[in-house]
């Protein structure tokens, strides 16, 4: 009974540990994509499709979370993404990981290490077409980012030049 009260008492504390303290502007976040990240998710890309050379990608099971109009959630979602591909352990994506999670100042959670595969060269084929579709979303999230700030700078502008 008291191991059934802990283990729910942890399910419930769960979602808190695994928010991030950091509320970084999502316009500073936008400013390190132009600066930084923009240039490291396009070497990355070219590094992974480079290393799938040909390798067809099997259709994943699992689905991202797409990015909304909400710019909150999409650096939320920015971290998810970064964070899942980080527990690929795919050297090619690191310097990315690291960009973006500096960018964000909210680090993932670490998770014990797992024992080496025999299926390594497998895996590894896997891991590289779940980075390459994290890469995409990680894409389209920036872009929905800069449009959405794009859009709410130029009303601002607009909404003030018309009061002149």
């Amino acid at each position: 009974m008291p191991l059934l009260c802990i283990s729910l008492f942890a399910l419930l504390l769960l979602p808190l540990s695994l928010s991030c303290g950091s509320k970084r502007p999502p316009e500073e976040v936008s400013n390190d994509y132009m600066v930084i990240v923009q240039t490291d998710l396009k070497n990355t890309r070219e590094n992974i499709t480079a290393l799938l050379h040909n390798s067809p990608c099997p259709s994943l099971r699992h689905n991202l979370r797409r990015c909304t109009s909400d710019t909150e959630k999409i650096v939320s979602n920015l971290h998810n993404l970064t964070c899942r591909m980080k527990s690929l352990r795919l050297p090619n994506t690191d310097r990315l990981a690291m960009s973006v999670l500096n960018s964000i100042r909210c680090p993932c959670l670490e998770r014990p290490t797992k024992e080496p595969n025999l299926k390594m060269k497998t895996k590894k084929t896997k891991n590289l077409c779940k980075a390459k579709e994290i890469l995409s979303n990680m894409t389209e999230c920036y872009e929905m980012l800069n449009t959405v700030l794009n859009d709410n700078i130029d009303g601002h502008l607009r909404s003030n030049s018309s009061t002149l």
